[in-house]
């Protein structure tokens, strides 16, 4: 290899240790950020579960998302044999807008306890 490309594919290496550097401690400083606001989702919760017979493993889920006062949003994934299925339901005070599945309602308990 010649002196030129080694150098070359060193100068890209320490590049990209700078910023790998960079984002981290930016991350960093928004968690120690975050972690003061009462407003994020901090509390959440996943239950993977299978809601059909004809598939095979836990591949749908659900997240809940909250915030300290209880606040945020249920997520539903359903994966079925070729299609996958989004749904989100609100969360106000730790109590949804709409009729819960079991599932959900685990994910919400878990989410609030948490």
């Amino acid at each position: 290899m010649s002196l030129l490309l080694e150098a070359i594919i060193l100068f890209l290496l320490a590049l990209w240790t700078a910023v790998l550097t960079y984002f981290t401690f930016k991350a960093f400083r928004l968690l120690d950020h975050k972690s003061s606001d009462k407003s994020g989702l901090r509390h959440w919760s996943l239950v993977r579960f299978n809601p059909f017979s004809d598939t095979g493993g836990e591949q749908s889920f659900v997240i809940a998302l909250l915030n300290d006062s209880g606040d945020g949003l249920i997520i539903t994934s359903l994966h079925g044999r070729g299609v996958a299925r989004l749904y989100t339901k609100k969360v106000a005070r730790g109590q949804a807008d709409q009729e819960l599945s079991s599932e959900e309602k685990t994910a919400l308990a878990q989410a609030l306890s948490s």
